[in-house]
């Protein structure tokens, strides 16, 4: 199919329109004329995914995060992301990003479903359509009430992940969850005013820890990567069963960290 036809697609699913107005999302670069037969999903287009896509002949790499975020002077080999734009470009691989859009769409809603929770509210709220709040984050409450401590062996378990921090007691009986996938750096007050007991997200430094402790909330961080990378099976799944005659590689990368 032509690059237009899947670009219409994916934002016929999670539109353009739902992205916070500093985001950048949809095709970065490509033409939309473009033949596509392979598509490469990921959460970054770090310099190892952009190598394997060339390397496996990707005409489409779908990924959350935009490859592109400041402007740029000049598209180079200079390390970085001019090199990695030089390269896609070079070879004909179209790279389009859905991100704060898949935030307000999805993301919170998927990493509740995945720990068997639902999604009853957004955090923050940014939009309504057809009298429905749509924003980033949702609100989750549990089935019945369960320590800090055992509610992080939850997470744990459910995204693969092996540490996290966890800011407050362990043992405070939570029950209503604020979830913000990805850095909810700056978002304790929001999280806050939902009447949560417990923040689950990530990007959480010491100041904004502490910040949250006194709000009253515990606060768990699994990372940038742990729970958004969820997103990479979620849009294999979509992409299988909406475009069958692509061919769907999903590039799984780990944590770009480790804790020893």
């Amino acid at each position: 199919m032509k690059c237009s036809e899947l670009m219409k697609i994916l934002e016929d699913d999670v539109p353009a329109r739902y992205a916070m107005e500093w985001d950048n999302v949809g095709l970065l670069t490509g033409r939309r004329d473009r033949e596509i037969h392979k598509i490469m999903v990921a959460l970054d287009a770090d310099k190892g995914v952009v190598e394997e896509a060339v390397r496996q002949k990707v005409d489409f790499l779908l990924t959350h995060h935009p490859l592109i975020f400041s402007p740029q002077k000049s598209i180079t080999d200079e390390p970085g992301t001019p090199e990695k734009l030089l390269k896609l470009i070079e070879n004909g691989v179209n790279c389009f990003a859905m991100h704060t859009n898949f935030d307000v769409v999805h993301m919170g809603r998927i990493v509740c479903e995945a720990m068997g929770l639902k999604s009853l509210a957004p955090v923050e709220m940014t939009c309504t359509e057809d009298g429905i709040l749509k924003g980033i984050g949702t609100v989750s409450e549990l089935e019945r009430p369960m320590s800090a401590g055992d509610f992080a062996e939850v997470v744990k378990n459910t995204f693969g992940i092996e540490h996290v921090l966890l800011f407050g007691n362990k043992r405070k009986i939570i029950q209503k969850i604020a979830v913000v996938p990805g850095s909810g750096r700056h978002m304790e007050q929001q999280a806050a005013g939902t009447g949560a007991d417990l923040f689950l997200t990530g990007d959480i430094g010491h100041h904004e820890g502490l910040d949250a402790m006194e709000l009253g909330l515990t606060v768990i961080d699994a990372g940038h990567h742990g729970l958004e990378k969820i997103f990479v099976d979620f849009m294999g799944q979509f992409l299988e069963k909406n475009v069958p005659e692509c061919e769907i590689i999903l590039s799984h990368t780990k944590c770009p960290f480790d804790v020893k």
